[in-house]
């Protein structure tokens, strides 16, 4: 993924400055479409500091924010600690917790293991079944269902942002939305891309401004796309046994090529 604008030290706000110290050096990694991301190298250790431009990726980082403040009491997984949330005029800033490892995406773009690979790959739906089957806090709850919600979200984006769907796509699924029996707390973006690898493990879960109360069955889509090579009809299965159980042709369709097109 491509850098948008290299986070200069002089930019960042003076709030942030005071809580992490002296900073050393600015280093960045290959995440960061919607937002500008950067490492802080400080004396007291390395921090993921994340700004955001555009009303709906500035939304999208408050989103984050709030979700793992409400989740960091949970002890069933790793996800980033959420020190400061700084709003500007302009800008949105966002100081995590740093974990080191690479992405999913990377270990297997390099590992050619066929058995790391798929321990990889079926750790990844373990961690995601520990996400489902936490308790989802009070805060991430919505009266109203989460499929609801996304389809009224996907409109919206199709409306008012550029979207990859498109009005006969969402019309398909508004027609025959999937009805979740129990919502349960989900990731809302569980993709390669988004679970860190250290040491040949699982590392962390990032990336968490889609968390709510939801249905599993779209963070498994997510997980299991195929891209680029990578989740093949092996890893695949891997996954799915990691997690316990799959989900059917129909759902991976509805939710991963499909509601996933507008966000």
């Amino acid at each position: 993924m491509k850098q948008l604008h290299p986070i200069i030290v002089e930019e960042i706000p003076h709030s942030i400055k005071k809580y992490v110290k002296q900073i050393e050096k600015v280093t960045f990694p290959k995440q960061g479409c919607t937002s500008d991301v950067g490492i802080l190298h400080t004396a007291k250790g390395r921090y993921v500091l994340k700004r955001a431009k555009r009303e709906k990726y500035r939304k999208w980082l408050y989103k984050e924010y709030y979700v793992l403040k409400n989740i960091q009491a949970l002890a069933d997984f790793q996800s980033p600690s959420a020190y400061k949330f700084v709003l500007t005029a302009e800008e949105s800033w966002l100081l995590l917790e740093f974990f080191e490892g690479k992405t999913v995406r990377e270990y297997l773009e390099k590992e050619d293991n066929e058995k790391k690979r798929e321990n990889i790959v079926c750790e990844m739906g373990r961690l995601l079944a520990c996400i489902h089957n936490a308790k989802c806090p009070e805060q991430l709850v919505s009266e109203h269902p989460w499929i609801h919600r996304m389809l009224q979200e996907a409109h919206y984006n199709l409306t008012h942002y550029q979207a990859d769907g498109n009005p006969q796509l969402l019309k398909q699924l508004q027609d025959q939305h999937l009805i979740c029996k129990k919502e349960v707390l989900i990731h809302g973006d569980y993709t390669i891309d988004n679970v860190l690898v250290h040491d040949g493990r699982i590392a962390a879960v990032i990336d968490w401004s889609g968390g709510t109360c939801g249905d599993a069955r779209y963070d498994m889509a997510l997980a299991v796309r195929f891209e680029d090579g990578i989740f093949t009809g092996k890893e695949r299965a891997a996954f799915f046994k990691g997690y316990g159980k799959q989900i059917s042709q129909h759902e991976f369709c509805y939710f991963a090529e499909g509601l996933y097109e507008f966000f």
